[in-house]
C-alpha cells in the first residue's frame, strides 16, 4: 500500500473537470470536500483573494438560503448534504483569509475528518494559470503529491467555454445563441476575451507542469478517452485507487448552440497549432480531435 496522496485537477477548463470531480467523490477509496474548487493557490494576492472571498459568500449565502428552504420542506437528507457544503465553504474561507506563510491549515482544510482514503483532493482549473513558484510549492506542501491535466479537443473546449461565458453574461434581452457567437467574433477579430483562448493554451500549460512535477507524479489525460474503460482504467492505476466502471450520463456540456459557419475556419486556424503540438509531445490524437485536424487541413 502506498501513502495517501493529494491530487491536484488542473484544468484545463471545460474539460471534464467536474464529471471527474463527481466521479472521485463518489469513489470509496477518495475523500475530497464538499468545495469543489478550492482556489486556495490561486489567491495569494489581495485582489484574487478578496475577489474569491467575495464569491466564496455569495455561494455561502445561496447555501444557507437553500438550507432554510429544505428545513420548511423537512427534507432531512438535502440539509445533512447542505450542512456539510456550509461547513466545509465557511471552513475553507477562514483558511483562505488567513495566515498564507505556510500552508498547513490548508492542508488540514482538505485531509482532516474525512476519514482514510487514498487520494484527496482539490479540482481547480485555474491552478494551471499558476507561476512556475506557486506549483512547485503546491507540489512541495504535501509529503504526496499528484497532478492531473485533462485535455479537450480544442475547437469544442473553446466553443464550451465560451457558451458558459455568454450564459454568465446574458442580459435578460440578450438571446443566448447570438451572444455566444458575438463572443467569438470579438476574440477574432478584436483579441478580446484573450483568456478563454489562455485556458486551452496546451502547449505552455503542459510544458510548464513537465518543467515543475516529477514526471511520475504527472498524468495528461484526454477528456474523450477518459470516458472509456481503458482511460479510467490508467486514470485509477496512476492514483492507486480501485477500478471503476464507466458511468451511464457522460459530462453534461450545457445547451447546445451552433457556431456560425463563417466564423469556425478562423477559430480552427487559430487552434491548430495546439492539436499539431499535442500530437507531437503527447500522444496520438482521439478521433474527434483527428476530424477537426483534416477539417482544418482539407
Amino acid at each position: 500500500m502506498t501513502d495517501p496522496a493529494v491530487l491536484y485537477c488542473v484544468g484545463a477548463t471545460k474539460a471534464g473537470t467536474s464529471w471527474f470531480y463527481r466521479l472521485l467523490h463518489d469513489h470509496p477509496d477518495c475523500a475530497l470536500p464538499a468545495v469543489k474548487e478550492a482556489h486556495y493557490w490561486d489567491t495569494f494576492t489581495t485582489p484574487e483573494r478578496d475577489k474569491q472571498l467575495a464569491a466564496f459568500d455569495l455561494r455561502l449565502n445561496e447555501l444557507r438560503e437553500a438550507k432554510v428552504l429544505a428545513e420548511a420542506a423537512d427534507r432531512g437528507w438535502q440539509i445533512r448534504n447542505l450542512d456539510r457544503r456550509i461547513a466545509d465553504m465557511s471552513a475553507l474561507m477562514d483558511v483562505v483569509a488567513g495566515d498564507r506563510r505556510d500552508d498547513t491549515a490548508y492542508l488540514a482544510w482538505l485531509t482532516q475528518g474525512r476519514g482514510a482514503a487514498r487520494i484527496y483532493a482539490d479540482m481547480t482549473p485555474n491552478y494551471a494559470t499558476l507561476s512556475d513558484a506557486l506549483l512547485d510549492r503546491m507540489v512541495a506542501a504535501a509529503p504526496l503529491t499528484k497532478v492531473i491535466y485533462l485535455i479537450r479537443d480544442p475547437l469544442d473546449r473553446l466553443w464550451s467555454h465560451i457558451r458558459m461565458q455568454a450564459h454568465r453574461q446574458r442580459q435578460s434581452h440578450e438571446i443566448y445563441e447570438k451572444k455566444a457567437n458575438n463572443i467569438l467574433y470579438r476574440m477574432l477579430n478584436r483579441g478580446q476575451e484573450t483568456h478563454i483562448l489562455h485556458r486551452g493554451d496546451y502547449a505552455g500549460v503542459i510544458s510548464k507542469l513537465r518543467r515543475v512535477v516529477p514526471a511520475d507524479r504527472l498524468l495528461v489525460a484526454f477528456a474523450e478517452t477518459l470516458l472509456t474503460a481503458d482511460g479510467l482504467a490508467r486514470v485509477c492505476a496512476f492514483l492507486g485507487i480501485g477500478p471503476v466502471d464507466v458511468p451511464a450520463q457522460a459530462v453534461h456540456d450545457g445547451r447546445p448552440v451552433a457556431m456560425l459557419e463563417k466564423l469556425r475556419p478562423r477559430a480552427q486556424s487559430l487552434l491548430f497549432e495546439q492539436y499539431d503540438w499535442v500530437a507531437r509531445n503527447v500522444g496520438p490524437l482521439p478521433a474527434n480531435w483527428q476530424n477537426n485536424c483534416v477539417r482544418m487541413t482539407a
